[in-house]
């Protein structure tokens, strides 16, 4: 199939172009959709817009609707209608809450277009309010959801969350995917990193700064471990509001220059491959792509039973898992790999491996059979 015209033209409509993790795993999608098969246009709502260069950068034509969907939700749907009419999209992809249900009423300027929506987080269990604005919330989301032709979860705890609290069957699941080629352990001859001061066992967390990923708690659990003599030094990458609240307790706790809060980071994959040990203490999490490039990195990696992450993580085998908000059982496991470096190495060695069966290619192919389903039946 060559030229514009025998090509499936994909609309993917989300929030934003920030650097999370459904607007990263939007991008590394649509940068590796074969060429001769798929055309795609990437519709972001508004700021913030930081993967735009990348996409640019790598061809794809990307461009910000520019109006706030809280605020102004109707304009902002009338514009991407506009949009939406001028590109004549065979699929739409919707990603993220406002990019679902603004995209699915837009949808309406091009009748044949099949909405696909992928779902991203569990928003109705864990991040629920009481009263009639989030009831009302959850309502539009379920009746824009007509429109759909078809759901993906990102994990198959998303995919029975919202099977639970919206009643979507025939969810399809397509798990996340890493770039095994850039996420990878590091050469021989890498430079040690200077995240860590020397002498001390490396631990790096990588997540915004947010209740849900659990990082007070990881606090406590490097308190402990320094209360039973460990050396360790804590890293932890990721901007967020809770950044003065954790520097509070890290120095309630004592934990001096063993903590460090490194902002916002360009070098994630090199602070990955250099720690000792990375661990992910969220109280909820659909997936955990942070994780899984962590563990493609070889790192040994500490994680919540929580969401995806069992699916990803075999405890025992490839990582080891403890219960959420648990600080003591976090503790427990930090200190093991700390005093048995052998069983962190063959962790790590573990990790890498299985890291393997979450091939951002494969991710891609079953995206890109979907598709074309859905334009066949158009």
């Amino acid at each position: 199939m060559n030229g514009r015209g025998s090509r499936l033209r994909v609309a993917h409509v989300v929030e934003s172009l920030g650097a999370g993790g459904a607007e990263t795993l939007l991008a590394d999608v649509v940068e590796r959709l074969a060429p001769d098969r798929f055309e795609s246009r990437v519709l972001a709502l508004d700021a913030p817009l930081h993967l735009l260069p990348r996409l640019r950068a790598a061809g794809v034509w990307a461009e910000p609707i520019a109006l706030c969907p809280r605020r102004r939700p109707l304009a902002c749907a009338a514009r991407l209608a506009r949009r939406l009419r001028a590109y004549r999209p065979h699929v739409i992809h919707t990603h993220l809450y406002f990019a679902n249900v603004l995209g699915r009423l837009a949808a309406s300027a091009t009748p044949s277009a099949r909405v696909v929506t992928t779902l991203h987080n569990p928003d109705y269990t864990h991040e629920s309010r009481p009263g009639p604005r989030f009831a009302a919330r959850k309502a539009l989301d379920r009746w824009t959801a007509r429109r759909n032709a078809a759901f993906v979860a990102v994990s198959s705890a998303v995919a029975e969350d919202y099977r639970r609290q919206m009643g979507w069957t025939g969810i399809e699941v397509i798990h996340n995917g890493v770039d095994l080629d850039h996420f990878a352990p590091a050469p021989p001859s890498a430079p040690a990193s200077d995240a860590w001061p020397q002498g001390a066992l490396r631990v790096l967390s990588v997540g915004r700064l947010h209740g849900q990923k659990g990082h007070t708690l990881l606090l406590q659990a490097a308190a402990a471990c320094r209360s039973r003599g460990l050396a360790l030094a804590l890293a932890i990458a990721g901007e967020g509001p809770l950044h003065a609240e954790l520097e509070a307790q890290a120095r309630a706790a004592g934990l001096g220059t063993s903590l460090r809060l490194l902002g916002r980071r360009s070098d994630v994959r090199e602070l990955m491959r250099a720690c000792d040990v990375f661990v992910f203490p969220s109280l909820y999490e659909a997936f955990g792509v942070a994780l899984l490039e962590a563990m493609a990195c070889g790192a040994a990696v500490v994680a919540s039973r929580v969401g995806g992450i069992p699916e990803i993580v075999e405890d025992g085998a490839s990582g080891l898992l403890v219960p959420p908000a648990d600080p003591a059982a976090l503790a427990d496991a930090i200190a093991c790999l700390a005093e048995r470096p052998d069983r962190r190495r063959a962790l790590g060695r573990a990790a890498r491996l299985r890291a393997e069966a979450f091939d951002i290619r494969e991710t891609v192919r079953r995206l890109e059979s979907l598709y074309a389903r859905l334009g066949s039946r158009r």
